[in-house]
């Protein structure tokens, strides 16, 4: 067994999420698969009103961590 330290240094902890979000994501906008199921749908508003109910939620969860348990 290899001694070596388990802490990774930042740099490799941005290539590594590099890697695991961005590569997938540029193969496929290289590939550009018809994705029929989309068609008709929003995706803009859908994107927006799932960060609206995200905001929401942890305005939520901030305010019941502050104020609503003891």
């Amino acid at each position: 067994m290899s001694s070596r330290n388990t802490q990774d240094c930042e740099v490799c902890k941005y290539i590594r999420w590099y890697l695991m979000i961005g590569v997938p994501i540029i193969a496929l906008m290289w590939t550009q698969p018809e994705l029929t199921f989309l068609r008709g749908l929003h995706v803009t508003n859908m994107v927006g009103w799932i960060f609206f109910c995200g905001l929401v939620a942890v305005i939520g969860w901030k305010y019941y961590d502050e104020f609503g348990r003891k």
